[in-house]
């Protein structure tokens, strides 16, 4: 019996312990009941804030930056497409007449020995017919031509 009473006594000091947790449950849920849970937001209002301002700096630097696209915008120089188109024109013209009288300006060399041959003969063929015309001159030409020997 000494086995059934020590199995009693630990039982009993079982369900004692038991009833303590029991009453203690009972106390915490009653506590827990009436404790009123207040809101701290103030981790989340300085989050927010650090956010808010970290935000407000990378406007204000947008707004900067914009800024500075505007004024060199302002600065740039925009041409209408006409006017660039007439600008190439004109300048394909003048390279055209640049090479054009480039070219002219090296055949006069070819064109002057064409006319110094051209008027050679036409001297050449008056003297001839002058010659031919008056047979006076051609004989004193003849005697002119023949060397002389200075003795």
């Amino acid at each position: 019996m000494a086995k059934l009473d020590e199995i009693a006594e630990l039982l009993t000091e079982e369900i004692k312990g038991f009833e303590n947790s029991v009453n203690r449950m009972e106390q915490l849920k009653e506590f827990l009941m009436t404790y009123k849970v207040q809101a701290d937001t103030s981790d989340i209002d300085f989050i927010l804030k650090r956010y808010n301002d970290h935000q407000r700096k990378a406007v204000e630097e947008q707004h900067k930056l914009m800024a500075n696209v505007v004024y060199y915008i302002k600065k740039s120089i925009t041409f209408p497409k006409w006017s660039i188109k007439l600008f190439w024109g004109l300048l394909v013209c003048i390279f055209l007449v640049l090479g054009f009288s480039v070219y002219k300006v090296s055949r006069i060399p070819k064109l002057e020995q064409n006319a110094y041959g051209q008027g050679e003969g036409k001297a050449t063929a008056h003297f001839k017919a002058f010659l031919e015309a008056s047979p006076e001159a051609s004989e004193l030409y003849q005697e002119w031509r023949k060397p002389q020997n200075k003795e």
